[in-house]
């Protein structure tokens, strides 16, 4: 027999021993659906892919959880935006109420203040003078309301000045800051008079006290309604310091203004004040 003869044959044997044995396994399966087995070539190919198949589980399983942690930040980072927003809210409606609440309570005190015999005028600051050589500011109320000139202006805590200049919708109110404002006032603990005057500075100067007078740190000053222009009696500030020098016929003293004259924003104007007294 040739040898090319005899190599094909045996080829066609293999295949069809590879085809009988195949055929028995797949017979071997489908005997027992309930109880199938996978046989020898099965678990063979099962062994083989286990390991990529667990792999790849694992792979899954990482790439679920990054996607929820990155999901999860995406959410955090848009809640954190809201919360940020809502803050900003907060704490600007918080500002606008604290805005309120002193506003409330500077007019409160105007309007106990009122309750005083005077006729009295409330207005707002609308402007400041930008020299610090002078002391003056302007209100929104003016000659259409009554308002006259060296009328005495005031708030609650103490004397803020008077007018010096008015429109018709405006007035100009010289600060008893001011170098040129002077007022007569009585020491409240001695009764000494004396002259306050303004020295372009926080600090009153009080001038022509008695040397013999007893004034300490502390002492309320108050107006002497002396003149038509300020009323008796209204507070003025409280004594920081007094100056006695050998020789001279007066003693002087330093003053603080109740009124907080830097951050006005409401005062009352005494419509014709001078002519009332306490």
């Amino acid at each position: 027999m040739p040898l090319d003869t005899f190599a094909r044959r045996r080829q066609y044997l293999v295949f069809v021993v590879a085809c009988l044995v195949a055929l028995g396994l797949l017979t071997n399966q489908m005997r027992s659906p309930e109880k199938r087995r996978i046989g020898w070539i099965g678990m063979a190919i099962e062994a083989a892919i286990a390991p990529i198949a667990t792999g790849l589980s694992r792979i899954s399983d990482v790439v679920d959880r990054e996607w929820a942690f990155v999901t999860e930040i995406g959410r955090l980072r848009t809640e954190n935006a809201r919360l940020a927003t809502e803050v900003a809210r907060l704490r600007e409606e918080n500002a606008q109420l604290h805005e309120a609440a002193q506003e409330t309570g500077r007019l409160r005190s105007l309007l106990a203040f009122r309750a005083q015999p005077y006729h009295t005028l409330a207005a707002r600051v609308i402007g400041r003078d930008p020299s610090h050589w002078f002391n003056t500011m302007l209100v929104d109320r003016g000659g259409a309301d009554g308002v006259r000139r060296n009328d005495p202006v005031v708030t609650s805590e103490g004397l803020v000045g008077r007018v010096i200049e008015t429109s018709g919708s405006w007035a100009r109110v010289l600060l008893i800051l001011d170098p040129r404002s002077a007022v007569g006032v009585l020491v409240g603990r001695s009764r000494d008079a004396g002259v306050v005057e303004g020295q372009g500075q926080p600090i009153l100067h009080i001038k022509y006290l008695s040397r013999d007078a007893e004034i300490q740190p502390g002492d309320q000053v108050v107006t002497a309604g002396l003149g038509e222009i300020f009323p008796r009696g209204l507070p003025v500030g409280a004594v920081v310091g007094v100056s006695r020098t050998e020789g001279d016929l007066f003693q002087e003293a330093l003053v603080r203004p109740g009124a907080d004259l830097n951050h006005l924003e409401e005062m009352l104007i005494l419509v014709n004040g001078g002519s009332v007294a306490r």
